[in-house]
């Protein structure tokens, strides 16, 4: 595939501030839709844009202001990568987890010792790429608890880490990567450690990304042989067991940034679509689709569903904002997973009455919009799921209603 080189994306481009994020955010989408297609016919990963954004500073975007990032909050974050989204969907998931294990990092504050200012010295210095990779082949999704099969063993130098991490976005491009493993001889309360494993000898990515949608991600699998990594690695300890039926675990950075990315796509379905609408002229009508009262109603049904997921995403993602400076990030969790399902949920509703304005033409691969719609079913799958969140809700009603939902059990 001949992609455009990344000097070119960003040519006469400044470097990235935090007052310039959106901007620019809105610019590359732009220049990056047309690699964005050809890397999803390819089902390659989009180095050249991923580069691009590397050479513009955005690795530093969420690192804290004090250790020589931009200090974006939640809130800017989220916008940046839904601008970004629309043009390349993929690009911005790669590499919102990035961005979602810094702020995640930055808000938790529980890395041990200088871990995380070594990894924002990296960060801005060279611009670092970093994912927290703990899916697995026999666990799944983490989220629901469970030892992983990674394993880490104490050794006269540190660790060795044995494994393999799968849908590891952004692998091709990684610098380090954190590892959660069970910890040989441990309790299960404290069974799992998460350790920062630097990209070199011992890891090794195989290419396995092969999906129906997001295919521009390098979402590969991350394979640990005989890993060594000094004690220091050690960011911290957690627990084994299944989560607590009665609290939301909500990892505000992860569950928002990657809701606004499908937010991103829905913003672009139905702008192509009104744009498509607008153009097309069939010759038994003899004007517009987009004069046409049910192609009206139905473009409006997509964009109050927009709407409504917008202001749910934004105001979730503002609430956090506030109550992590106010130390009291936990009190707005419900809210947090609540929103996951309304924004993957209605993004998808958006593309799907997108595809339905363009008619049979949207299922061509010469337009873009079979890849909006592929794209966007991958919200679906990332944690917290909508049976999961769905139960969560159910019980908080019962509990506030004075019912416990355990009786008799």
């Amino acid at each position: 595939m001949n992609a455009t080189t990344p000097s070119a994306l960003v040519a006469d481009l400044p470097a990235l501030t935090l007052g310039s994020a959106p901007a620019l955010a809105a610019a590359l989408a732009d220049r990056f839709a047309a690699g964005a297609a050809a890397h999803d016919r390819a089902g390659t990963f989009a180095a050249d844009h991923v580069a691009a954004l590397r050479a513009i500073g955005w690795p530093r975007l969420a690192v804290p202001a004090a250790l020589g990032g931009l200090g974006a909050g939640l809130g800017a974050s989220v916008d940046a990568h839904r601008r970004l989204a629309a043009g390349d969907a993929s690009t911005a998931l790669a590499v919102a987890m990035h961005t979602q294990t810094i702020g995640a990092a930055a808000a938790g504050g529980h890395w041990a010792g200088d871990a995380f200012a070594r990894l924002c010295a990296d960060v801005v210095g060279r611009g670092a790429w970093v994912n927290a990779c703990a899916s697995e082949p026999e666990l799944g999704s983490p989220s629901r608890g469970g030892l992983p099969r990674t394993t880490a063993r104490r050794v006269a130098d540190g660790w060795r880490i044995d494994g393999r991490k799968t849908f590891a976005s952004l692998s091709p491009a990684l610098d380090a990567f954190v590892i959660p493993a069970a910890v040989e001889g441990a309790d299960a309360s404290e069974g799992i450690g998460r350790f920062l494993v630097p990209r070199g000898r011992g890891v090794r990515i195989e290419a396995t990304w092969d999906p129906l949608g997001m295919r521009g991600t390098g979402s590969d699998d991350i394979v640990l042989e005989s890993v060594v990594v000094p004690e220091d690695a050690l960011l911290y300890r957690q627990s084994a067991l299944a989560p607590d039926p009665n609290a939301s675990n909500a990892n505000a950075w992860f569950t928002l940034l990657l809701s606004s990315v499908y937010l991103g796509i829905a913003d672009a379905a139905i702008n192509f679509a009104a744009r498509y609408a607008g153009a097309r002229v069939p010759t038994a009508l003899g004007r517009p689709l987009a004069t046409v009262e049910g192609v009206q109603r139905r473009l409006g049904e997509a964009e109050l569903a927009r709407r409504t997921a917008s202001t749910v995403l934004k105001t979730a993602a503002r609430a956090w904002d506030d109550a992590a400076g106010a130390g009291d990030a936990a009190g707005v969790g419900d809210d947090i997973v609540a929103a996951k399902v309304v924004v993957t949920n209605h993004a998808r509703s958006v593309v799907d009455a997108a595809v339905r304005v363009v008619g049979g033409a949207a299922m061509g691969r010469a337009l873009p919009i079979e890849r909006y719609w592929r794209d966007v079913q991958a919200g679906l799958f990332h944690p917290p799921s909508d049976d999961a969140v769905h139960v969560l809700l159910g019980r908080r009603a019962l509990i506030e209603a004075g019912v416990d939902p355990d009786e008799g059990r």
